[in-house]
């Protein structure tokens, strides 16, 4: 045990690790704190800054931070290319980032309730007057992070296709590339859900892999799929369970009182987020014609059916694993 103690000792001094031994590292890690007296917060997001989702809103949550509390700076130091995203959860649980901007299918194996998000109902704002917020902060805190609130939320999915679906019959043996959000919906609807990564999804589709895939209304046409997609079928469903969390140690570091600032700035930064993608929603679906992309409908009737099977199959997909938890949340959602 004394061999070890002094190997560990000889270690810290060799490499000059001043701070071993004591929480010095992890103090530096969790917000930054400047010799001006300001605090710098490093974020990192699921997206690079130059994608249609993160481009705009990431820059919008750091102006209004920037602007309403005094002294604090964010480094948005990037995505993929700075930290793998399936770890940029735990980074911020451990320190190496302090903010994060990031969706459920990332860290689920973490916060496996951030799921329900995407089941929810009522826009953010709502989901404070609610209880849904709280559950979430709940969770969040369970997992060793401070749950702030959605960067992405009402901004549905949607199944585009090569072959024309009119009916729900249409689905029937199509080859669908899927996420685990809607796999079992997939299945329920009667398709073949297909695990293909975003980048493998234009020559998936060019080469006949498969028949379509699910996806929200921005970024197809941006990423080239819409050249070889013929049709979108207009049936939106669920919501993003997109979340923004910060590192306990980070919070703990800036002002007194910056905890509740920063859950209301992003308050009202949700507000705005709702507005900007339903007005880009409205543009990207005008663009998506214009590209030469056909909508197709389901009736009335198979729509509300649609809407039942998609839904169901996810509720029953998460009650096996949380049947506890589906119930909770259900009660606050049928309030």
């Amino acid at each position: 045990m004394k061999k070890s103690r002094h190997l560990i000792l000889f270690l810290c001094l060799l490499i000059g690790v001043t701070g071993c031994g004591s929480n010095q590292g992890a103090d530096e890690a969790a917000g930054k704190n400047n010799e001006d007296g300001t605090h710098t917060l490093k974020l990192v997001s699921v997206f690079p800054s130059n994608h249609a989702y993160t481009r705009d809103v990431v820059p919008m949550w750091i102006d209004k931070v920037e602007s309403e509390m005094e002294n604090i700076t964010i480094d948005w130091i990037g995505s993929d290319e700075t930290i793998p995203v399936p770890e940029q959860f735990s980074a911020v649980q451990t320190g190496i980032a302090d903010v994060g901007f990031n969706v459920a299918a990332y860290f689920g194996n973490e916060v496996p309730e951030a799921e329900f998000a995407s089941l929810s109902p009522f826009t953010p704002s709502e989901e404070r007057e609610n209880e849904f917020f709280n559950y979430l902060s709940g969770v969040y805190e369970d997992a060793g992070v401070v749950y702030l609130g959605r960067w992405l939320s009402t901004f549905p999915f949607y199944f585009w296709s090569n072959d024309e679906v009119k009916t729900l019959e249409d689905f029937q043996g199509l080859s669908i590339r899927s996420n685990p959000v809607y796999h079992r919906s997939l299945e329920a609807l009667g398709a073949n859900p297909v695990a293909v990564v975003p980048s493998e999804i234009y020559t998936s589709l060019e080469r006949g892999m498969v028949d379509g895939f699910g996806f929200p209304l921005l970024g197809p046409r941006e990423d080239g799929w819409t050249e070889v997609t013929s049709y979108l079928i207009n049936e939106p469903f669920f919501n993003q369970q997109a979340g923004i969390y910060i590192n306990p140690d980070a919070l703990s570091t800036l002002p007194e009182g910056s905890k509740e600032k920063l859950i209301d700035i992003t308050a009202e930064f949700e507000k705005d987020m709702v507005d900007y993608f339903d007005e880009e929603i409205n543009k990207e679906m005008k663009a998506v014609k214009e590209a030469g992309v056909e909508l197709t409908t389901l009736s009335e009737e198979e729509s509300r059916e649609f809407q039942e099977i998609v839904y169901e199959a996810k509720w029953s997909e998460l009650e096996e694993s949380m049947p506890d938890a589906v119930k909770e949340v259900k009660e606050i959602f049928n309030q």
